[in-house]
């Protein structure tokens, strides 16, 4: 036995390594499955090399150029930030980005760019074109492009850095962050590096003039990827209760877009709309004062607006002529914007707060050639409760006729407001929602963070001493503001009513330990009532139940609590005698009765046996 003991100590002794290994390796496998929820690699990449003057067109490497898969690279490419989930998309990683945005790094040190002459080191290049894509100015110490594309087959530069490897030796941080326009509809993305290295081959010099060897080769990474809003993923605008919004002008300033001017039949743009916003996913819309829109929505309601362009930008209206043209130094003087570029038409949205507190407009450039897509509804944002101010700038080019630029806005106003009717006070000392009636003795507070655009009126009750007794009396009657705390003894009306539905709600609130309040509030029944209750002997217990007794049930029950806990006293002892004791000579038959019984059947089991 001992043995056997010994054994199987041995054994689990033995167990204690295999289960950290076990734990370990669980551990290993569980953070690998959940890493991509911060960071992901953006797939592996194609690197492409080129010899020396070759240039850098991985568009046509398929055609004679060097390709390569080597990973000896000046820096990592990758992408961080609320991935949820990791798919594909025509060949291409897929990631779903659940909130935030998505951050591109591409780190990197100083070690190629100060290697040795010998070692392959950066050098400049004076060459201004990665392929197709006219950077404005030379590579020169290496260029970052960053691309978006709706089809995967015509891009758009969103994002260009030259000489990035020297104005930046070192580089941890991001050097791209999406946009939401971008995930919401979703787009494929392409980043590109390109950069030129060198290395000396052999070393001379003739007459004192050096006249090393170097060779060279150049580079260019590229990546692909898809990235898409999870939350928007598989939203559609619904088919009915879509409000249209918005529709153009020419301005008369083509400097800051503002001012109107008509547009007449010679104008380029006269007879068609380059496209047609749109909100939807509202449950009812009214207006306000100055005739704006006004949506109403409902818990689970996702407010969108969308826009659905329907011209071809380089062929409007079916012209050949016609064109959306590259603002290169737009700015809208409305919103007060920097001359920035523009590209093809610049969509600007600015939010305005519960507080009256305008936020900084948020712009899109390049919008109707990188966002949208031709006959497609494309989602512009996802809406909360605010003021919203849209508009689109955009510049159309008429080679009919010289250097002839004309300008166009598209401008609306709406907000968004909750349906509901609501107000949510919440218990001090417990934390939880209080309903209709209810009893807080410590206090309450307000939150109205559900419903910022309601004003919820609260009205403060006591009891005060009058001629006919107690009576309720007004305190204040006062607007009520976000977070405040009521920890006053008092009866608290909570009233509040949206304007947009003409709907209004109460609740009733009592902050104290009064029964008689108490007791006001579970019930409603009136002060003056429940203390009449009182005086004929009424009770109200610690929850505010009113407890109504008749005169006798009264004297009664003083009577049981008279007798102790033997339920005995003077009075009664000698009635109560008598049932004890034909209760004690039931018991003793019905025991006499069972052992008889259990005797006789034992005789019968014997005489069985001798049988």
């Amino acid at each position: 036995m001992k043995q056997k003991k010994k054994s199987n100590s041995k054994a689990k002794q033995m167990m204690h390594p295999i289960m950290f290994i076990a734990a370990v390796l669980c551990c290993l496998c569980f953070c690998g499955k959940t890493a991509y929820a911060d960071e992901a690699a953006a797939g592996q990449g194609k690197i492409y090399e080129f010899g020396e003057g070759e240039g850098y067109d991985f568009s046509a490497s398929e055609t004679g150029k060097v390709i390569t898969e080597s990973e000896s690279t000046i820096g990592q490419f990758g992408v961080k930030g609320d991935i949820v989930d990791v798919s594909e998309k025509n060949t291409v990683p897929s990631y779903a980005v659940g909130n935030g945005m998505l951050q591109f790094f591409y780190t990197y040190d100083d070690s190629v760019l100060n290697a040795e002459e010998k070692s392959w080191h950066l050098v400049s290049e004076d060459d201004d074109e990665i392929g197709s894509i006219e950077l404005g100015e030379s590579i020169n110490k290496g260029a970052l492009v960053v691309q978006t594309s709706k089809d995967r087959k015509n891009w758009t530069d969103v994002y260009v850095k030259t000489n990035m490897f020297e104005d930046k030796p070192v580089e941890n941080d991001k050097f791209y962050e999406t946009t939401d326009v971008q995930l919401i509809d979703g787009c494929y993305y392409r980043v590109i590096a390109a950069y030129c290295l060198g290395r000396q081959i052999e070393e001379k010099s003739i007459l004192f003039i050096n006249m090393d060897e170097y060779e060279y080769k150049e580079i260019v990474e590229v990546y692909e990827f898809y990235a898409y809003s999870n939350e928007a993923a598989n939203q559609k605008p619904v088919n009915t209760l879509n409000y249209s919004l918005g529709s153009k002008v020419r301005v008369s300033q083509d400097e800051g877009y503002f001012g109107s001017d008509v547009i007449e039949k010679d104008d380029p743009h006269y007879g068609w709309d380059i496209g047609q916003f749109f909100v939807s996913g509202y449950t009812d819309s009214r207006k306000d004062v100055e005739g704006n829109p006004v949506f109403l929505k409902n818990p689970g309601d996702k407010v969108a607006l969308w826009f659905k362009l329907e011209q071809d930008i380089s062929c409007l209206d079916g012209e050949e002529d016609l064109s959306i043209s590259a603002d290169h130094a737009g700015s809208d003087q409305y919103f007060e914007t920097k001359a920035t570029d523009f590209g093809h038409g610049a969509l600007i949205i600015r939010y305005t707060d519960y507080n009256n507190v305008k936020h900084e407009p948020q712009i899109y450039t390049n919008y109707l050639q990188a966002n949208a897509t031709v006959g497609a509804d494309t989602k512009v944002q996802l809406f909360e409760e605010g003021d919203y101010e849209v508009a689109l700038d955009y510049e159309i080019k008429n080679d009919k006729m010289i250097d002839e630029y004309s300008h166009y806005r598209i401008y609306f106003k709406f907000a968004v407001r909750n349906g509901n009717c609501m107000v949510y006070p919440f218990d001090i000392a417990t934390g939880a929602e209080l309903t209709n009636n209810s009893i807080a003795e410590d206090g309450f507070y307000l939150d109205l963070a559900k419903s910022r655009y309601l004003e919820p009126i609260v009205k403060k009750e006591n009891l005060a001493e009058g001629a006919d007794g107690l009576t309720e009396d007004t305190r204040f009657n006062r607007p009520a503001e976000d977070g405040e705390q009521y920890t006053e003894e008092g009866i608290y009306t909570i009233t509040v009513q949206n304007k947009y539905t003409n709907q209004t709600t109460s609740k009733k609130i009592y902050v104290g330990t009064n029964n008689i309040l108490k007791a006001h509030m579970v019930t409603g029944v009136p002060v003056e009532e429940i203390q009449a209750h009182v005086a004929q002997g009424g009770k109200i217990d610690d929850d505010g139940n009113i407890i109504m007794f008749k005169q006798e049930m009264v004297e009664e029950s003083s009577t049981v609590a008279d007798e102790g806990s033997d339920g005995v006293n003077e009075n009664s002892g000698k009635k109560n005698v008598l049932p004890v004791i034909v209760g004690l000579g039931l018991v003793a038959v019905i025991a006499g009765v069972i052992i008889a019984v259990k005797k006789s059947k034992g005789k019968k089991d014997k005489e069985v046996e001798r049988k």
